[in-house]
């Protein structure tokens, strides 16, 4: 009977860090993200320049690919979709929401993970770049301001006046843990810091809250 007990014992031991003899790993989550909001220059009314992105919050779908250097070091790949909006607190955000409704961001970013435990419970960080594109897609986003309706919207198109900075840079910082749950399968959960970089104006902060699943192939 005990050495019936062993052998089950040693049989299950591969499969609980089977994962670090993987090289290779994809997966999908679903997050919420929160923005920082700078706050509007003095001159804002006068400048689109110099507006910042007044976001406020989304929600982001991911997906990424892992590849192996060694047990702790793994190069990551990342594309997101996020549905971003303006929170509509005060007069610029109201107008921005009423002109370019949701935003769609698409963002895809490299970077390197360090897996700080390679067992059934992987904690890492990882630091990464990324490039963002955000696009409105309401009917009139592309239109000349015109009539004087929107007292932030001078010069211009509703796009250019109250989303000037569409493509942003970021650097990240992750925190995270691979949970595995099965032989090749583990629960992903991690909290993604983000440093947004935007010309001519204030840089913003954001962080993404995420829950997902990795596949170790």
């Amino acid at each position: 009977m005990r050495s019936t007990l062993i052998a089950i014992a040693l049989l299950a031991l591969p499969g609980a860090a089977h994962a670090q003899y993987k090289n290779s790993a994809f997966g999908f989550d679903l997050g919420g993200w929160l923005i920082q909001k700078p706050a509007l220059p003095e001159d804002a009314e006068a400048n689109p320049d110099k507006r910042p992105l007044r976001l406020s919050n989304g929600l982001r779908l991911g997906g990424e690919t892992n590849f192996k250097f060694d047990d702790h070091w793994w190069f990551t790949g990342r594309i997101n979709v996020g549905l971003l909006q303006f929170a509509g607190e005060d007069p610029f955000d109201k107008e921005a929401k009423e002109a370019l409704g949701t935003l769609l961001g698409i963002q895809g970013s490299i970077g390197m993970r360090y897996i700080i435990v390679t067992d059934r419970i992987r904690p890492y960080v990882q630091v990464a770049l990324s490039y963002l594109r955000l696009m409105s897609f309401t009917s009139q986003s592309g239109q000349d301001c015109g009539g004087g309706e929107f007292a932030y919207c001078g010069e211009g198109t509703f796009s250019t006046n109250y989303m000037p900075h569409p493509n942003v840079g970021g650097v990240h910082f992750q925190a995270g843990g691979e949970f595995l749950f099965a032989r090749d399968m583990a629960l992903h959960v991690f909290a993604d810091l983000q440093h947004w970089i935007v010309f001519n104006t204030t840089d913003n902060n954001s962080v993404v809250l995420g829950l997902g699943i990795i596949f170790y192939t």
